[in-house]
């Protein structure tokens, strides 16, 4: 191959990781991991994981879409999230989310809420993304 091939090839493997991860990167779960070891709660945190399951949703006052996230081999939350304050986020079992919220620490990983944006929250509140899309 050419030095001018070498180049063009190297561009374009260069380009398609970097169009394959989305342009953005996840948020880190570092917070959300020392809450729960440390049996932390009444926080906010930031953190991704993949949706292992999706309960039906809460219904009353305050209906609420309910995912299962897994953050690690070792730790699922429950993300709450509030219909009445967001839309509804489309994401399907094996789908990643991004997300912000109120975490309640329980021994079986906890639970995220507050999921939606908050101006008097420093931060803006909560949020949870998906497939390039916020819901807040």
């Amino acid at each position: 191959m050419t030095d001018f091939a070498l180049r063009v090839a190297f561009v374009l493997t260069l380009s398609f990781l970097l169009a394959s991860c989305g342009g953005s990167s996840l948020p880190s779960n570092d917070r959300l991991i020392d809450a729960f070891q440390e049996g932390r709660t009444g926080i906010w945190v930031s953190g991704h994981g993949t949706v292992a399951q999706m309960p039906a949703d809460e219904l009353g006052n305050t209906p609420r879409q309910r995912f299962a996230v897994r953050i690690s081999p070792n730790l699922t939350v429950l993300v709450r999230h509030e219909l009445d304050e967001s839309l509804r986020v489309p994401a399907q079992r094996g789908d990643t989310l991004a997300f912000q919220g109120y975490y309640e620490w329980d021994g079986s990983g906890g639970t995220i809420s507050r999921t939606f944006a908050d101006a008097s929250r420093a931060g803006g509140g909560g949020w949870i993304e998906h497939e390039g899309t916020r819901y807040d």
